[in-house]
């Protein structure tokens, strides 16, 4: 037994040695560390950029709810814009010309808009206008007007004619 103690104390005073190694460095790491964060910071310092950081997150959230209240004004003022429109070009007179005349359809998305119509003849051409409210119109409408109506509902609002 008494063989083994010098190996037994070399082995405990080499893991003494490898101990005493790795505190060293996990302070020198730890002082790296502190020195990285907190270079010519006090706790003051810091509680101050943390009171900062904090105030400028409120302003952000402040001015978040602000955009969004924006936003969703926008989105609804956005909904009586001419959003939809539909254009059909036709010949209103069969024995000659080409298709001059067009029924120009444009509505918001409620449906209310006006629809242009004109009549392009020889010697002439007329322009007439008519409202358009929830897709309906106080006048009769001509099948080019209500085909233009339902192009510009369709969303495709292709040309037609």
């Amino acid at each position: 037994m008494s063989v083994n103690l010098p190996i037994i104390a070399l082995i405990l005073s080499l893991l003494s040695i490898l101990g005493l190694i790795f505190v060293l460095w996990q302070t020198w790491s730890f002082n790296k560390l502190r020195r990285t964060l907190f270079a010519g910071s006090t706790g003051a310092d810091l509680e101050n950029i943390i009171q900062s950081l904090a105030t400028q997150l409120q302003d952000l959230n402040s001015r978040e709810a602000d955009l969004e209240k924006n936003l969703a004004q926008l989105k609804h003022d956005l909904s009586f814009a001419v959003q939809r429109l539909g254009l059909v070009r036709f010949n209103p007179f069969a024995d000659d010309g080409g298709n001059f005349s067009f029924s120009l359809a444009l509505l918001d998305i409620h449906q209310n808009g006006v629809v242009i119509t004109s009549m392009h003849g020889r010697q002439q051409n007329r322009i007439y206008t008519k409202r358009i409210t929830a897709g309906k119109s106080e006048t009769q409408l001509t099948a080019e007007e209500e085909q233009a109506i339902k192009l510009a509902n369709d969303k495709s609002g292709q040309a037609v004619g």
